[in-house]
């Protein structure tokens, strides 16, 4: 709470947004108390909530848990939805009425997931209209902790694509190319996050 309404540490620099995870095929009973105590914040602050799934997993338990916490859908991202293609995990999530985000463009092969499998399925969402609370983006670090990321040779092609130009140079064309509108791109990259932080 201090974090949001005051700032982080002594910079006087105010979250916009707060963060929350669980465990592979799980919720914790620690990280239960986590999402709710983030939903406590949401409401007397109205910040939205971005999570971590782990390996594809609990995406629609983490929307029931904040939800019946009494989470605003409007101001809640399931985050990294694209480490799973199954298309019943994606609506099953969906039905909560919050954001799901495919964050982790340019990540798939050292996510498990290959994106070959995942153009067919962004697709398949939008046609069944889920383009309304669908995002895309990168998950993707510039540095860590200032020193340069060295990745066993084995590993560079898995992140071949993992790099700022990826969504435009390889995701769009593709998802255009499946039947995807201009007007649905626009709203998955662009309208969907600006109403994810303003609460509409």
């Amino acid at each position: 709470m201090r974090e949001v309404t005051v700032g982080i540490r002594d910079t006087g620099i105010k979250a916009g947004g707060i963060k929350v995870g669980s465990s592979k095929d799980t919720i914790t009973r620690y990280e239960k108390l986590m999402f709710e105590t983030a939903v406590r914040v949401q409401k007397e602050t109205g910040v939205p909530i971005i999570t971590h799934t782990q390996k594809g997993t609990m995406g629609p338990q983490q929307a029931e848990l904040l939800i019946s916490a009494g989470g605003d859908p409007n101001r809640i991202q399931i985050g990294h939805m694209s480490d799973n293609t199954d298309i019943d995990y994606q609506e099953a999530t969906f039905k909560h009425g919050v954001y799901a985000a495919w964050d982790r463009m340019g990540l798939q092969g050292l996510a498990g997931c290959p994106m070959d499998s995942g153009y067919p399925v962004m697709v398949e969402l939008m046609k069944k209209g889920h383009a309304s609370r669908l995002m895309i983006s990168h998950d993707f670090i510039i540095t860590w902790l200032g020193r340069p990321l060295n990745l066993p040779e084995a590993a560079l092609p898995l992140v071949a694509n993992w790099h700022p130009g990826h969504l435009f140079e390889n995701i769009i064309p593709e998802l255009k190319q499946g039947g995807v509108t201009d007007e649905q791109i626009d709203t998955i990259i662009r309208e969907n996050p600006r109403r994810l932080f303003a609460g509409a």
